[in-house]
Order: structure tokens, then sequence, then C-alpha cells
């Protein structure tokens, strides 16, 4: 519980334990006389504070709502199933309306273990899944109702499997909330589910205990003592909800399996619900028993359908966003052109294609002249629009869709050339110095105080990209080295070869 409860929280809590063993064995003796239906009257009264306290903290942030919700709900079959109990108590077996509801509280509970945040949570799922949990329970009535005798009691001789088909559900459960509370991945949802499953624990310990150990021991004692622990256990919940209803700390484990167990159990366990409520259903039931059957199938199937749908839309919308963040990734954010990463990769594979189909491509390194001084004198901003206009210039000089260009870093560009060899080059070399010159973009200390750009020209061979580029950039500096605003090519280098 909260780390700041303190003594007198943890005393208090203690005490209120106390309460239904003293009331129970108290109350008679105070009384003098014997009172066999108080325990199950402790138990109603319990199990109905602790369906009202859960569905209260329900309406509030301190838990996961939907969770604590089918907690709420869960209970109060239960207090239906005790009070049908209590109201037939004259019986010495009890109607087989009473198992259902029993057996019924903990399919709320199975839908909240199920039902994980990765799952739509829309107003048509949430009737399928209120169908699924109907047909569940007419399931289990129909699977038991051949157990009855004309009265409508269950047969003495089917009781001890019938107890035994409770502690299986209660294993069940526990098993399916250990699995989510070691699968949670905020504090919340880790402390909803800690404490369900505290309490789911503390319940399978209780409710085998009653239901097994007086027939084990044979002592009525035994059983008196073991009919006072499931009203002490919704007691304990009482406080669980109370104490944790405050964060603590958390802090997310690496349980990858967990969380992937989690995800995966769901349809499983509805799938093995279905078939477990299914197996009493014999012919006698006719028409009815099949119906229900088919139909609890049929929304299973509806309901996997919608979880893969959402899926399917949720991956199409995950791949739009990381296509559009790989695009933004690959676009440089001044100039809104393509960046240093997009040229290399489409460098790499413009080359591929050159070697495959045995045709040229050429690249223009691009740098705006005598830019340092530019900036040095009319401020980065300036510097900044003058950037994204020559950009703007550039790319409006090509003319095929599969030209390239992108800002290589600083002042330069860079312009990729597919099938295009050294001549075609130097035209469109020639055609982006004009386009730049004719824009007269101010600039006192430039070429006829004007931005300008000078161009280096490489072309394809037997070289790598690494190569490719190194010509280009050396041509480059060869065109600043003839006085700027104009290109230049790079010159072939001879093979020497080795003696």
């Amino acid at each position: 519980m909260e780390s700041g409860l303190g003594t007198r929280g943890y005393v208090g809590y203690g005490a209120l334990l106390l309460v239904p063993p003293i009331v129970q064995f108290g109350l008679p003796w105070v009384l003098g006389r014997q009172m066999p239906e108080l325990a199950y009257y402790l138990m109603l009264l319990a199990a109905l504070m602790a369906s009202a306290t859960a569905l209260v903290y329900s309406r509030t942030s301190a838990f996961d709502q939907r969770t604590v919700l089918c907690l709420a709900l869960g209970l109060l079959l239960w207090v239906i199933g005790m009070g049908n109990a209590i109201a037939n108590s004259d019986a010495e077996q009890n109607l087989i309306s009473t198992y259902v509801y029993f057996v019924s509280y903990g399919l709320p509970l199975l839908y909240a273990a199920v039902a994980t945040r990765d799952e739509p949570t829309t107003r048509s799922r949430r009737l399928v899944d209120g169908a699924l949990l109907v047909l569940l329970v007419i399931l289990c009535y129909l699977g038991v109702r051949d157990l009855q005798d004309d009265h409508g009691f269950l047969r003495s001789q089917y009781e001890p499997w019938v107890a035994l088909a409770f502690d299986a559900e209660n294993a069940l459960l526990l098993m399916a909330f250990l699995v989510r509370s070691l699968a949670a991945t905020d504090e919340r949802e880790y402390r909803t589910f800690r404490t369900v499953t505290i309490f789911l624990g503390a319940y399978a310990l209780a409710s085998a205990l009653h239901n097994h150990i007086e027939q084990l021991t044979g002592s009525a004692i035994v059983g008196a003592m073991a009919d006072a622990l499931p009203t002490m256990v919704f007691i304990f919940l009482i406080c669980l909800l109370h104490g944790y209803r405050k964060p603590g700390a958390f802090e997310l484990a690496d349980r990858i399996w967990a969380r992937r167990l989690a995800a995966s159990f769901a349809p499983g366990i509805l799938l093995a619900a279905i078939f477990a409520l299914s197996v009493g259903v014999r012919g006698s039931q006719g028409v009815l028993g099949q119906l229900v059957l088919a139909l609890a199938m049929l929304t299973y199937v509806i309901r996997v359908v919608q979880t893969q749908f959402w899926f399917a839309a949720t991956r199409d919308r995950l791949a739009e966003a990381l296509a559009a963040v790989e695009r933004v990734s690959l676009l440089d954010e001044l100039t809104g052109i393509p960046n240093r990463r997009a040229f290399e990769n489409t460098l790499r594979e413009r080359l591929r294609e050159s070697m495959r189909d045995h045709k040229p491509v050429s690249a223009l390194m691009i740098d705006v002249d005598r830019f340092k001084i530019f900036n040095d004198s009319r401020g980065h901003l300036d510097g900044d629009a003058a950037l994204k206009a020559v950009a703007r210039l550039l790319a409006g000089t090509l003319r095929r869709p599969a030209d390239f260009i992108a800002r290589y870093g600083g002042e330069e560009f860079v312009v990729l050339l597919p099938n295009t060899a050294e001549d075609g080059a130097q035209v469109v070399a020639r055609r982006m110095n004009r386009s730049v010159y004719d824009a007269a973009l101010a600039f006192d200390l430039g070429i006829d105080r004007r931005v300008t750009v000078s161009i280096g020209i490489a072309t394809s061979g037997e070289i790598d990209a690494e190569g490719l580029v190194r010509r280009a950039d050396d041509a480059l500096y060869r065109a600043k080295a003839n006085g700027r605003n104009g290109y230049a090519a790079a010159v072939e280098r001879p093979v020497v070869s080795s003696p």
C-alpha cells in the first residue's frame, strides 16, 4: 500500500479485518443462540460493500476505470448469487442459478484481463463485448442445467466437481491478472492490476478453503472458521482499494515477454471460455443450446475481426506517419529541398542504374560565391533568405523528373543528372549560372553587385560515389579560380600503370 500510510493506517486496516470473525463468533455467544446463517449474511454485506467501493473508485482517476468497473460488476453478480443462496437456505442444496451467478462473477473480470490498451474501445466494440458476456452467462446456465434435479437444485454428486470448477476459474483469473500487472506500462495500470491480483490471490485461497476444508477435515469448527475467510477477503479488498488509491513509485520493468503475452492471450482465453462453458451443452438442450453456442462463436469472430481491422488501420496509419517522418528527415529545413542524406541515398541508386544501363550520370557541385562575406556584411537572416532564393532558382532550371537537387551543406548545393554526359551537364550548368545571375539578388560586394554561383561538373566513369563527388568538388575549385560566376568540368586523370 502507499508508502505514506503510516503505522496507524495499517493498524486500522488490521482492526477492520478482525471485525467479521469477531461478529461471526461473538454475536451468537452474546445472544446465547446458534446463528448458522450469520456467516453468509456477513459475506453478502462485505461483498456488497466491496462492490460499492470499487464502483466509487471507478468514477475517479485513482485506478483504471474499466478494470475497477468490471471488478464492481463481478462482485455484484457474486452478491446476487449469495443472496439467492440465502433466500433458499432452508434447503440442503443450492439452486443451479446460484452457481451460475457465482461463475458469472468471473466473466467481467475475465473481460478486464483480456481488454488491453492495444484494442479499440469504440461503442460497437463495447456492444460486441457485452453481447459476448451475456452469451457466456447463458452458456454457463445451459451447461449446468442437466446437473439439477427436478426442483432445480444441484445434485449432491456434482458438488465436488462444481467446487473444482470454481477453483479453476479463480486460478485462471489470478494468472491473467498477474500477467497484466507484470506487463503494465504506467503506474496507474500497474497499481490497478496489482490491487486486483492481490485480491484474486487471497480470494482463490479463501474460496478453496471454504469449499473443501470441511469435507477434507470433517470438522465443523474448522468449517466455521473457513466461512469467515471470504468475508475477510472482501474487507481486505476495500482496504487495498483505499490503501492503493494514491500514486506511488513505479519503474517500468523490461518485461517484453509479459507485454507480448498479455497482448496475445486475449483471443485464446475468450475462446477457451466459450469451449469450457459449452462442454455441458448436450443434445438435451435442443436447438436453444446449439443456437446460443453458434451465436457466441459468431460474436467471438466479430470481436476478432474488429481487432484485426483496428490493428490493420493502425498499422497503415503508422506506416503513413513513418513515411512522413522519413520524408521530413530527408529534407533540408531551411531551403525545403532534399538534404545531404537524401543526396547520398540517391547517388548510390543513380550509380547502380548507371552501371546497369551503361549510361552516364553527371554531378554538379554548386557554391554561392563569396557567401561568407555576404553573411558578414548583410547578416544571417539575409543570408538564409538568399540561400532559399538560390535553391528555388537552381531547382527551377531542372527539366526532367529524374533530375535531383539537394543542399550539400552551408552554401553548397549538389545536382545529379542521370543519363547525362558532360556536354549535357554543361548546358544545365550554363542555365543555372544565368538563372541566378539574372535574378539580380542584391550583393554589393558580389560580382556585378549581385549573388552568383560557381559550378563544378563531373561525369561518372569507372569511379565510385565518393570519387564522383570529389571530382565535382575539384572542378568547383577550378571554376572559382577562373573568376567565379561560371562552371568548369573535371579534368580526366591519366591512368598510371604499376611497373
